[in-house]
């Protein structure tokens, strides 16, 4: 049928579906999808199926499978799951039973041979019918299975394939995150399927062990664990068989094994000479061929080949060369595990690849991040993604997929998902790790739990999965109340940067020892196992879409600090459907950071670095002009490549209350030694901050001897006087200054919103089209006569609405996506007294580190601006003109507008000293040629700004910042008349505004509030 055919289906009346957008004729992930365990006999039976829906269930009785059914009304793109777009379904509100069939041909040249019918993944249950006879069940939605269909299948002819599959997204099994709470599910057949011929003795599982010696270093030993499949016919083979494990690149030398008939199991090892270790930095793979055949072969016998390949590496946990605490050990030497989680969801096929290039490019993309490790999160991916790990060098922790609901059934689904988990993916070098639980997810919680129902199950879900595989680690339920575990796993989300700093630092210093039960629970102790976190993140699932970059800079710095704490996970590599803390966004596309804007050279790879130059000073810091500060300087180092040569250098650069980038010299320093695996003190940086109001960055780098740079860091502080910037003053006898704030506003009319929702403290904006306008008196005993020039000086910027979130879908009111690839573009004209004197024309709205400012303020984080400026000569037409009316009307008027008709209508951000990047407020520079009558260095603070909105209203409730003002409240929930004005609160406590948490950037806390919810209450006069 050609695939431009309109094809019709009743759904809720006539529902037409043109499949020429979106079914490829050509077939879709076309590689084998085990290079761990390939054949070169095979066929992929990915492409065009009939599909259909069965909500009635009525296929089975209407026998649907028969070869004399009518074709299915639908066509569905293997391996892609009916919800995704790929698939050319696209349904993710159906839930239930779904039929495939398509018709297969199997050549004339694998007669003799078994022929296997094979499934990579089918979620969650599927029976399979061949030629109408009905070949068997399979339950699991992440594992791998297959049907020998050798004396069923046809030569030259067509057969007819046809499967059944019932998925409901049961929380009584395996779905991870496959929920409405979370992501979009995924049902149906999503991983390949394919046919493939294979000898009468066949390899039917395979087990490789690379061998350690003493501290767990391989001694290139590799041990081949075999089992064979003799099928029904094993009088053909009574002479038994030969197994044979070569190197097609002759690496090593081949060996062999007799195995008598009927034997399943056969062990062989094989010794790799000058063996090269795989590791993340040299992923060093030896291919390998495994043959079986008869050992009295036939003419015209079939061997069986399997192609696969194995690194040697060893993982362990453990002290190393005098170490207080432990580490994660890779071949016996420690490791510091910089990781990002992985959800390994996508926008067209959801949990199937779209191709295998794209799962090549995530492997790329997270090492171009700086990152050795990927957390694939509580999901079994597909083989070529590990495959891809392997290949490229990338260290893999692999979570088991949860359940949500507690019963019998779901833990036997859950135990056998594992099983089939560990043993299809136990050859691939690159997992270090298996995680059994994630946060409680599954089991209920621990600490309150029966123990027998929930405590003990995790225990053996533990030592069963240590059994299945005692060659890597296993952590029992990462993040918190550990029993037994390899890893001592703790995660952390948040905006207090400085308190996780304070926090975790105590922790790492005095609780991560044997015998301490921190972070333990039901008696149990920590073993000495490695400290990690596991997963930590600035913005986490719930904040909306918002800049991280700072935060993760602040919180790694941190990290790095803690001498015990050998690895993070970052949460998480890209962006998912509504969760945007990702590296990257969820079409793979990159976001921008800003680092480099305050730390020439330094980029995302300087963050997650191997080696890191720890500045180890709080985040948010102010200082006073011309003061004294210290720094202390520490190197975390953990390549082995810095022991010696090291230098030290730093320099001084700062914003001052221009927008000017000043620099000082640069200092430098020769470092001490630096083992490795430890961190090593470098002493004090001291600087002096600049006599004046500024933004400074201590810059600070390491280089090794040839001059390369190592790491680079850098570290802030916001130099203020007590008072703050003066809203006029006399910089010298012929400059005057004027500044004004962005919420001193006269008027703003915008054509989508004229003002923020909630004023903000240093930001006003509009979006749409409009104006915003602010009205300006000149101080007493200025004369204007000999007024030469006017400037005008400002951080400004787009304002979008939610024409930059990713995704519609969901609204987050603390939305303000990072800066990347999407820009907002505005068109802003300024005019002085109705005259025209500059077009702006502004790139974006953008999010990153560059608006530190705002991430200290703790709204709109990251939102920055564009550093503009206007000038106009007063001896110029325009210049005349805004003169006059100046002398006319005593006021500047200071208009900015995004014109109607302009091209792009943006809208308007205007930012002040305390919000975005430059620490100035919008300023006037008045140039005199006749000494000004005033001193030069005199300052009022007295505001210039006349007629303001703010003056126009009524504050009814002050806020915090205000004095605040005394609430009733309480945090459990309270009878439903609550809102009546005659309910009794006289039982509810009394509490000042703002309410929060001592330590949050930019609030100010008159009670401590922690709880989930809270019920206020007050009267207004």
């Amino acid at each position: 049928m050609n695939l431009r055919t309109w094809f019709l289906s009743a759904v809720a009346g006539i529902l037409l579906v043109e499949w020429a957008g979106a079914v490829r004729a050509e077939i879709p992930r076309p590689e084998h999808p085990r290079p761990d365990f390939g054949r070169t006999e095979w066929q992929n039976l990915n492409g065009v199926w009939e599909f259909a829906f069965d909500a009635g269930g009525s296929g089975i009785k209407e026998r649907w499978f028969a070869p004399d059914a009518a074709s299915f009304p639908l066509r569905i793109v293997v391996p892609f799951p009916w919800e995704s777009r790929l698939s050319g379904i696209e349904r993710p509100d159906y839930k239930g039973v779904a039929w495939y069939r398509r018709t297969f041909t199997v050549p004339k040249r694998w007669e003799g041979r078994r022929i296997w019918l094979c499934f990579g993944a089918v979620d969650w249950s599927a029976t399979v019918w061949l030629n109408g006879e009905k070949l068997g069940e399979h339950e699991g939605g992440y594992s791998e299975f297959r049907f020998d269909v050798s004396g069923r299948v046809r030569f030259e002819k067509p057969n007819l394939l046809v499967v059944r599959v019932l998925d409901l997204t049961d929380h009584e099994t395996p779905i991870g995150k496959q929920t409405p709470s979370w992501y979009t599910s995924t049902s149906g057949i999503w991983q390949t399927v394919w046919l493939e011929a294979t000898g009468q003795v066949c390899a039917e599982k395979l087990r490789i062990l690379p061998l350690a010696g003493s501290g767990h270093v391989p001694t290139g030993k590799v041990r081949f664990e075999l089992s064979l499949n003799w099928g029904s016919r094993r009088g053909a083979n009574s002479a038994g068989a030969v197994v044979e494990i070569r190197s097609p690149n002759r690496k090593f030398p081949a060996v062999s094994a007799r195995v008598p008939a009927g034997q399943e199991r056969v062990s062989l090892t094989v010794q790799v000479p000058n063996p090269k270790f795989w590791a993340p930095d040299a992923p060093v793979l030896y291919p390998a061929e495994i043959a079986v055949y008869p050992a009295r072969p036939r003419p015209g016998f079939a061997p069986d080949l399997v192609h696969t390949y194995f690194g040697i590496r060893t993982v362990a946990w453990g002290r190393y060369a005098g170490s207080q605490h432990s580490f994660v050990l890779l071949n016996g030497k420690p490791v510091y595990l910089r990781g990002a989680l992985d959800q390994s969801f996508n926008p067209d096929g959801i949990y199937t690849a779209p191709s295998d290039e794209f799962l090549r490019r995530d492997i790329e993309l997270a090492k171009a991040a700086g990152f050795n490790m990927l957390r694939i999160h509580i999901k079994a991916d597909e083989p070529r993604k590990l495959y891809w790990a392997d290949k490229l060098g990338i260290l893999i922790q692999c979570d088991i997929p949860c359940h949500y609901r507690i019963s019998e059934r779901a833990r036997r689904n859950f135990e056998q998902t594992m099983r089939s988990q560990i043993e299809r993916d136990f050859n691939h070098p690159s997992i270090y790790a298996w995680t059994v639980f994630n946060e409680e997810w599954g089991i209920g919680n621990l600490r309150s739990a029966p123990s027998e129902h929930r405590v003990d199950w995790v225990e053996q879900m533990w030592r069963l999965a240590k059994q299945l595989d005692p060659t890597r680690l296993v952590q029992d339920n990462t993040g918190w109340s550990h029993l037994i575990t390899d890893l001592n796993s703790f995660h952390w989300y948040g905006r207090n940067v400085d308190g996780f700093r304070q926090e975790y630092r105590a922790i790492s210093r005095s609780r991560i020892r044997p015998g301490d039960d921190w972070n333990y629970i039901a008696g149990r102790k920590q073993r000495g196992e490695p400290f990690v976190n596991n997963e930590f993140g600035y913005v986490s699932a719930g904040d909306g879409d918002g800049d991280w970059s700072w935060g993760v800079l602040c919180l790694v710095n941190a990290m790095r600090a803690c001498g015990s704490l050998v690895g993070y996970t970052y949460t998480e590599l890209t962006d998912i459907e509504w969760e945007h803390n990702g590296v990257y966004n969820y079409d793979r596309t990159p976001k921008k950071f800003g680092y480099e804007f305050w730390a020439p050279g330094m980029s995302l790879r300087d963050v997650f670095a191997e080696d890191f130059l720890v500045l180890d000073v709080p985040a948010i810091k102010y200082a006073k002009p011309g003061e004294a500060v210290r720094v202390p300087a520490t190197f975390s180092h953990f390549s082995g490549r810095h022991e010696s040569g090291l230098v030290l250098k730093w320099r001084m650069r700062w914003l001052d209350r221009f927008g000017n980038l000043r620099e000082g010299p640069v200092q430098s320093r020769p470092c001490p030694k630096t083992p490795p695996y430890r961190l090593t003190s470098l002493g004090d940086i001291q600087a002096a901050i600049p006599k004046e109001p500024a933004l400074v960055t201590l810059c600070a780098w390491l280089e090794d001897m040839g001059g390369r740079r190592v790491h680079t860091n850098y570290t802030q502080w916001l130099v203020q006087s007590e008072r703050g910037l003066p809203s006029a003053e006399a910089v010298d006898r012929h400059t005057l200054v004027l500044r004004f704030h962005p919420e001193d506003w006269a008027e703003s009319r915008f054509s989508e919103q004229d003002m923020p929702e909630v004023p903000i403290e240093g930001k006003q904006y509009g979006r749409g089209h409009g104006f915003m306008e602010y009205r300006l008196k000149l101080p007493d005993g200025v004369d204007l006569a000999s007024l030469q020039t006017f400037s005008l000086l400002c951080e400004v910027a787009a304002k979008a609405g939610r024409e930059k979130v990713d995704w519609e879908r969901r609204v987050n009111r603390q939305d303000y996506p990072q800066t990347d690839i999407k820009r907002f573009p505005t068109t802003v004209a300024v005019s002085v007294n109705g005259v025209h004197i500059a077009t702006w024309h502004l790139p974006d709205d953008p999010a990153d580190a560059r608006g530190v400012l705002s991430h200290w303020r703790g709204t709109e984080r990251g939102s920055y601006g564009y550093l503009m400026h206007a000038e106009v000569q007063m001896g110029t037409p325009e210049g005349t003109a805004i003169l006059n009316r100046w002398c006319e009307s005593k006021q500047l008027v200071i208009r900015f507008e995004v014109p109607w008709n302009a091209v792009h209508r943006g809208g308007l951000a205007v930012y002040g000293e305390q919000m975005g990047r430059y620490p100035l407020d919008p300023t006037i520079i008045l140039k005199f040629t006749a000494p000004l009558a005033l001193p030069a260095g005199w300052k009022n603070n007295e505001p210039v700004a006349v007629n303001t909105h703010q003056e126009r209203l009524q504050f009814v409730l002050p806020t915090a910042a205000r004095g605040g003002h005394n609430w009733r409240y309480t945090t459990e929930r309270p009878p439903e008349d609550w809102i009546r004005p005659e309910f009794d609160d006289s039982v509810w406590r009394i509490g000042r505004s703002g309410f929060g948490q001592h330590g949050t950037p930019g609030a100010v806390v008159g009670t401590e509030w922690t709880s989930s919810n809270i019920w206020m209450r007050t009267k207004i006069n």
